[in-house]
């Protein structure tokens, strides 16, 4: 029998040790962090050409209780459902992924916008390897140093913000937004081209990762990344075996080898 919306906020929040006493900003850094450690970001159901269904009831399946995690569209939108169900105030967003590019883009990336005791806040839990830990405060023009990573909002031009990172000691932009009031058809479009064009980067890469406190594991194609403390390692994967550990050790996916052999075949042995 399928759940209802309130007891799949409530399986969510037990899924990741919450309680629902307490919504302040702190229950939602500790949501955030918990969502992108535990549930990782990755194109996998692109790539296999899965059906990737945005209602509550699926997205739940899919991300928790099957732990095969998912993209932007699917995380952030389960966070939305469950922050919703949970009385806060929020609408969506959708940005231009940009990073580092001045390119005329499609809005392909979607967060939330939360408003909090007279503050507004982004609440990004499906950005990857780059993607805050916390939600960050609208607030322009101030660094936000998160213990690993450090963001600002400036204002771009008169409707666009860019949100950026500090890199190397100066702030690059990983994606634009502006406040306008988009809707779940808008997302349908965005989501439809990012999982279905031939040009769309999930359909052409493999990309996952999973983020804890200074130590962001991301693998993209052949290469595994390990980041801590500033320094980044990077191993190249030689094997179906490798490949397949990975998956299901490192990023706790659960995956039959059949899928890791298709996945090395198509993106590393190939390359």
């Amino acid at each position: 029998m399928t759940k209802t919306a309130t007891e799949i906020s409530q399986a969510y929040l037990t899924d990741l040790a919450l309680t629902s006493k307490g919504l302040d900003i702190e229950f939602l850094r500790q949501l955030q962090s918990k969502h992108i450690a535990k549930y990782s970001f990755n194109s996998l159901a692109v790539i296999l050409g899965q059906d990737m269904p945005l209602d509550l009831p699926s997205l739940f399946r899919k991300i928790v209780e099957n732990g095969r995690g998912g993209y932007c569209f699917e995380h952030n939108k389960l966070v939305f459902d469950v922050l919703t169900e949970l009385n806060f105030d929020l609408r969506l967003l959708l940005t231009k992924v940009v990073y580092k590019r001045e390119l005329a883009v499609a809005r392909t990336h979607r967060v939330s916008l939360l408003s909090l005791a007279g503050d507004d806040y982004l609440i990004d839990a499906g950005f990857g390897p780059l993607g805050p830990r916390y939600p960050v405060k609208l607030t322009l023009d101030v660094a936000q140093d998160q213990g690993d990573a450090c963001y600002r909002i400036i204002k771009k031009s008169h409707a666009d913000h860019a949100f950026q990172i500090l890199e190397g000691g100066d702030f690059v932009t990983l994606y634009t937004f502006d406040l306008h009031h988009y809707n779940e058809v808008d997302c349908e479009l965005s989501h439809f081209y990012s999982h279905q064009h031939p040009a769309a980067v999930f359909v052409n890469n493999l990309v996952i990762c999973r983020k804890f406190f200074n130590d962001i594991q991301s693998l993209r194609n052949g290469e595994f990344y390990r980041i801590r403390n500033g320094e980044t390692q990077v191993t190249k994967v030689e094997s179906i075996e490798q490949l397949y550990q990975l998956l299901t050790e490192t990023f706790a996916l659960d995956l039959d080898i059949a899928i890791a052999e298709f996945l090395y075949h198509k993106f590393i042995a190939c390359a």
